[in-house]
This record gives structure tokens, C-alpha cells and sequence, in this order.
């Protein structure tokens, strides 16, 4: 199994100008953290909860904590700057990468905001949100049924881009062009309806 630290570096490796993961630092919810960093964090929710769902198994063996601005993994979390600096990519199963290379492609044009409000929406984040307090850790695989529903949505896209791989240009930018948009009308109408 993965480790969060293999699943950070591949979606590092994959931002090479750091448009995506930078230091932009940000105040938000009376904390102050790179931008980057908690975009990374995000990715990582993601990618895990989407993996959950689609195989009943988790992506990465580390548990993700529920932190004000959404869960977190802790490890990455810590060694950011560190991640940053290195330049190697992981050794990742082909169809894991073709996975991650799907969450990257999906979210990259969603802003820090929109990611946030999705990990707000995990039900395992809000069960184990409790401001700073001990004991803030996610055990994810325990809403697989919830994640059914949540990302939904978002695996239609995922499960196109896949038969379509990628080769048909005009979808993949239809899908990237109007995944703000999605998100947005997504989070307006709950996690429980559809916008595809």
C-alpha cells in the first residue's frame, strides 16, 4: 500500500512550475498555512475518499485528521517544504497513476475554496472537526456508503475520462473548462444531487 508521502510526491512531480503547489501563504479561519499546502491536503482527501468508494479500500495507509480548513495529513502536512525540494517521482502502479492523474486533471482548476467546502462536506471530517481539540482523526473507510453518494458526480467524469482516455481533446477540455462551474452548482445544491 501507498503512503501519503508517495501520494504527495506524484501530485508534486506533476506540478513542475508550482502554479498548484506553491507558498503562497493565506489566512483563513484564524489560521495562516501555505496555499499549496493545504491544496496538496485537499488533493490527498480527494483522491483517497474517491478511492474508497470506487475499491472499498483505502489509497494510503495513513488516516487523515479534520483540521479547521478540512482534513489533513499530518506527515505531508508538516514536511511541505521538504516535499517541495524534491524532484523524484514515486514508484506507482500504472493504474494508480492513471487514477491520480485524473484527480489532478479534475481539481486543478478548482480554487483552494471550492476544495475546502468539498472536505467540509465529508461526513467524516464533520463527525471529527472539533477545533483544535485530541482525537481528530478520520477513519474514512467507515463512510463508504456516504462517499457513494458524495462523489457520485464527480466519478461520472472520472469514469469518462477513463473510456475516453483522455484521447478525445474537446471532452477532456469541456470537462476541465466547466468543473468550476460544476463544483459551484455542486456545492449550491448539496452533496446529494446530481449535476451531470
Amino acid at each position: 500500500m501507498l503512503t501519503d508521502v508517495n501520494v504527495a510526491e506524484y501530485f508534486l512531480a506533476k506540478d513542475k512550475d508550482r502554479w498548484l503547489f506553491n507558498k503562497d501563504l493565506i489566512h483563513k479561519n484564524d489560521r495562516v498555512f501555505y496555499k499549496g499546502a493545504a491544496r496538496l491536503d485537499k488533493y490527498l482527501h480527494l483522491a483517497q475518499n474517491i478511492y474508497i468508494e470506487k475499491t472499498g479500500s483505502k489509497l494510503f495507509a495513513e488516516d487523515l485528521y479534520a483540521y479547521d480548513n478540512g482534513a489533513v495529513a499530518p506527515t505531508v502536512h508538516e514536511n511541505y517544504d521538504f516535499l517541495l525540494s524534491r524532484t523524484e517521482i514515486p514508484d506507482i502502479a500504472p493504474e494508480i497513476r492513471n487514477f491520480l492523474d485524473k484527480i489532478f486533471k479534475i481539481f486543478g482548476n478548482a480554487s483552494l475554496d471550492e476544495l475546502i467546502e468539498l472536505s467540509h462536506e465529508d461526513q467524516a471530517w464533520t463527525d471529527n472537526q472539533n477545533h483544535g481539540k485530541a482525537n481528530q482523526r478520520m477513519n474514512s473507510l467507515s463512510y463508504t456508503f456516504e462517499y457513494q453518494e458524495q462523489y457520485r458526480d464527480i466519478l461520472k467524469v472520472i469514469d469518462r475520462l477513463i473510456l475516453e482516455g483522455f484521447a478525445n481533446i474537446s471532452f477532456k477540455r469541456r470537462c476541465l473548462q466547466y468543473l468550476p462551474t460544476l463544483l459551484t452548482l455542486h456545492l449550491l445544491a448539496g452533496s446529494h444531487r446530481s449535476f451531470i
